[in-house]
């Protein structure tokens, strides 16, 4: 029983994947500006943005502690968030 699953499941996986992707269309210079308008933030939706961020962490961590509040670290590019962990 065991040696025909391989087989169906090879099986099911190759016509599961399609033979080849179809060649992308330019787009039309008609619909250029609507695509655009499209793909640009609306409003409401960049709102991280309006957050008024603290860039350096020493300040940070200052206001955090003089207000009682906690402090969101974002690091990215895979760089040392403050000092080595």
């Amino acid at each position: 029983m065991k040696s025909r699953i391989v087989p169906l499941s090879l099986l099911a996986l190759t016509l599961a994947v399609p033979a080849g992707a179809a060649e992308p269309q330019a787009i039309p210079p008609a619909q250029l500006d609507t695509l655009q308008k499209m793909i640009q933030p609306q409003a409401g939706e960049s709102r991280f943005w309006q957050i008024p961020w603290l860039l350096n962490l020493d300040e940070a961590l200052l206001k955090g502690a003089a207000e009682g509040k906690p402090v969101f670290l974002w690091s990215g590019a895979g760089g040392s968030p403050h000092t080595v962990c």
